[in-house]
């Protein structure tokens, strides 16, 4: 019996094949979409979990008072490691991290000129703990005691071959900063899902004299504390003391009000107020986002399955009444039919695993992330039994019920369709949901790209188009006479095509951001405030705008400060102007304020504006940029690789467009569209399959009825518009349900910038008007094609 169901299933499986083809089709868009999201959210969710002892790890994180509320800062000072260990003896390790970004390594080399590397993910100081708490395989050596003593190293194996061109490397020598670090074991290279994707560890006793100097003021994000508890349980009870912790060592007058507390290292992927080593983090929201919109996609493709299932049941009706008639049961027409959506199931399930594994090289490239189909995992093939039974069913049982339900009597005589009215109502309102479905994401798309959009035109208040930066990587001492930086900048500005050269810490918008707090003479508040340290020529080249005052002089150190218009109203000036020549304090310096500029955006728009102070300070710059005539920015460039090889002949050249960095701010919402868009284009696509199936079903209820009307002289227009009605009816009513759920959504996504657009009218009605095309195109075909058959034709039709 099974062999002649198998049989009966492929056979009308083939001889409808387009209906077929096109179930096929939406299942294996919907599976496919919905298995790329799970290997997505599976991916997130996987971060650091190979950690033995990750229930035991914490990070030490802090809050304090900032000028728009709460802030919150992964950093902690140089100087807090060795006061855990002394105050919480539950800690059975202590580890301090200290992260280097875009970290030149070199190989001294016997004869001829060493090699060089540019490390953009950086390399790391720590402590012998870190192997005790974060498990990596060894390869060669003993990495707890390699970096027991100064100038010592590990590295993993990957990077050796890199390096050396081998694995064994133990006695082998490197080089970063001027030091010389001396291998000392190997390991296997970091994971892709981890937030610690170090290669290169250096020992932290080479340089942790010089980094506890500045004692407990000095907090930076790179630098970064985790503990190991002997137990889990005294995670309580250690930040129940915490408090008390940082009243002790940072002092009643801390005017941060910093407080440190304890973040376990599960949640760190996924906790938003602080950053990770691996720069990623996604909020849980966002994963649950992502799962309920593969399993929509799914479902929007079992609804397709429905809508044309059932519509095409009226032609098997005879098939039906004859089985019956034979002595078929319900339940064996019910398996049959399960078994033909099964068959189709499993096929679109086969297919989206090789559609999958193609898109995965794309997806990945795009992303910068490591999916992967892992067939010998156990949880993909729960996933992918989990689909088929599940997609199988519901797409197949309604359908076979439906179907095997028909009675003998009115199926032999074709009188099946006039008798299903509920089951047409069940379609229609299938449909209005697959298209409260495409219209959400439809103003979800166009939110986010309106968004964007937004942030590409908003006015930072300073100029960044035209505009080189290259890195400075030797710092100088202020009046020791020769200054290499200020030669190459003068040199350079000298260069035909070059409209000016600045030296500073960091362009105005900028990812790297200096903060202090600042104190009026007189004023009880504090506030914080963010520096620059920048040369004469700075506010002209970014054309910054000077709203009293002066500009400060080209010299080596501070003589006067420029505060932008937030700082003056902060400090309690009501005309931002008037706080010229009023001294304050920063960083130990007490100078007079010589000009106040006009507002600008020092990091990305996620971000408000910060009050910001500038001074002079050539033992700060790090970055030096250009203003150049882009006609000419070929052979710019060209001679500026010159002058800058001949000025750093030990580092290696690199350069950067501001404008490019300033839109790597925004990738992760650039990313999120286009993402979205794809996402869209497929829930649209398998609803208009939805509507083809709908108006399948009506040409085929209604061809007796469109005869007779042609007969009496109906015109095919009118046909089409009966059609058409219906359909825009029920995308109406998807809209209706749509919208303010689109609104609320979105509103809340928004929440998350400091600086947004407002949704209007004109989102929805674009929304609704690019679903009615869509719906419209897509139905028209099959409309004209029923208006326009012979009436005669229509007329036989049993």
């Amino acid at each position: 019996m099974l062999k002649n169901y198998f049989k009966t299933a492929f056979r009308n499986l083939l001889r409808d094949a387009g209906i077929s083809l096109i179930n096929l089709s939406g299942l294996t868009l919907g599976i496919t979409c919905g298995l790329i999201l799970f290997l997505m959210v599976s991916y997130m969710n996987s971060f650091d979990t190979d950690q033995p002892r990750r229930d035991r790890i914490y990070r030490v994180v802090s809050q304090s008072v900032g000028n728009e509320g709460q802030d919150f800062s992964q950093g902690v000072p140089p100087a807090l490691p060795d006061a855990f260990r002394t105050d919480f003896p539950e800690a059975e390790e202590v580890v301090f991290i200290s992260n280097r970004s875009d970290a030149m390594i070199t190989i001294p080399q016997e004869n001829g000129e060493a090699k060089k590397f540019q490390e953009e993910k950086g390399i790391m100081y720590t402590e012998p703990g870190y192997f005790k708490l974060f498990a990596r395989h060894v390869v060669e050596g003993d990495p707890i005691k390699g970096l027991d003593e100064p100038n010592e190293a590990v590295i993993a194996a990957s990077w050796a071959r890199k390096y050396f061109g081998r694995e064994d490397v133990i006695g082998e020598e490197i080089s970063f900063n001027k030091e010389t670090y001396k291998i000392s074991a190997v390991v296997d290279e970091a994971p892709a899902a981890t937030d610690f994707p170090f290669n290169v560890f250096l020992s932290y006793s080479t340089i942790k004299k010089h980094t506890e100097e500045p004692g407990w003021r000095n907090t930076w994000s790179e630098q970064q504390c985790y503990v190991l508890l002997k137990d889990q349980q005294q995670a309580a009870s250690i930040d129940k003391r915490l408090p008390d912790f940082s009243l002790k060592y940072l002092g009643k007058d801390d005017p941060d009000k910093t407080q440190f507390f304890l973040q376990a290292l599960p949640e760190m992927h996924f906790d938003k107020r602080f950053g990770t080593y691996s720069n990623s983090t996604v909020s849980r929201a966002t994963l649950t986002t992502l799962s309920v919109i593969g399993i929509i996609l799914i479902i929007t493709g079992c609804i397709n399955f429905i809508n044309l299932s059932t519509a095409e049941a009226i032609k098997r009706s005879k098939e039906v009444g004859v089985r019956k008639s034979l002595g078929s049961t319900r339940a064996q027409l019910i398996g049959q039919f399960l078994g033909e959506t099964s068959m189709v199931t499993i096929l679109a399930v086969i297919l989206s695993l090789v559609i999958t594994q193609i898109a995965l090289g794309y997806v990945n490239i795009f992303l910068d992330i490591s999916l992967k189909l892992d067939m010998t995992a156990g949880y993909m093939w729960m996933y992918l039994l989990t689909v088929t039974v599940v997609v199988s069913v519901c797409s197949g049982l309604y359908p076979a019920f439906v179907v095997s339900g028909y009675s003998p009597a009115f199926a032999l005589k074709n009188l099946v369709g006039n008798k299903n009215s509920s089951s047409f109502a069940l379609r229609r309102t299938l449909v209005v949901v697959q298209f409260c479905i495409s219209q959400l994401f439809i103003i979800g798309t166009i939110i986010i790209i309106r968004q964007m959009d937004f942030y590409q035109k908003k006015d930072l208040g300073f100029v960044h188009d035209a505009i080189i930066n290259v890195p400075i990587p030797e710092s100088e001492d202020a009046g020791k006479g020769f200054s290499k930086m200020r030669t190459l900048r003068d040199e350079l500005a000298r260069v035909p095509g070059v409209v000016l050269a600045s030296l500073a810490s960091a362009p105005p918008s900028s990812g790297n951001v200096q903060g202090t707090s600042l104190k009026m003479d007189g004023a009880d508040k504090n506030f914080e405030i963010e520096l620059k340290q920048i040369d004469g020529n700075y506010i002209d080249l970014y054309k910054l705008t000077l709203l009293g005052g002066q500009n400060i002089q080209d010299a080596d150190t501070a003589r006067g400060f420029i505060v932008n218009e937030k700082t003056a109203r902060l400090a309690g000036f009501n005309n931002p102007t008037d706080m010229v020549g009023t001294d304050i304090k920063v960083w130990g310096r007490k100078l007079p304020v010589v000009g106040v500029v006009d507002n600008f955006h020092t990091q990305s728009l996620h971000e408000t504006m910060g009050a910001t102070v500038m001074f002079n300070n050539i033992e700060g710059y790090t970055d030096l940029a250009l203003k150049v005539d882009m006609a000419r920015s070929r052979e710019i460039l060209e001679t500026l690789k010159t002058k800058w090889e001949s000025a750093y002949p030990e580092h290696i050249y690199y350069y950067k467009f501001l404008d490019e960095d300033i839109r790597e701010f925004y990738e992760e919402e650039q990313k999120m569209s286009v993402m979205l868009s794809i996402f869209t284009s497929m829930a649209i696509f398998i609803g208009c399959l939805g509507l083809f199936g709908l108006a399948t079903f009506m040409a085929n209820q209604k061809t007796k009825e469109i005869g007779i009307r042609k007969v009496l002289g109906a015109s095919a227009e009118s046909i089409v518009l009966m059609f058409s009605k219906e359909y825009v009816r029920l995308i109406i009513i998807g809209f209706v349900l749509a919208a303010p759920v689109a609104w609320v959504v979105m509103n809340q996504f928004l929440s998350e910038y400091a600086y947004k657009i407002d949704i209007g009218a004109d989102i929805f009605v674009l929304s609704i008007g690019i679903t009615l095309l869509i719906a419209l195109v897509t139905v028209g075909y099959r409309s004209v094609r029923a208006a326009t058959t012979n009436p005669v034709n229509s007329l036989r039709s049993e």
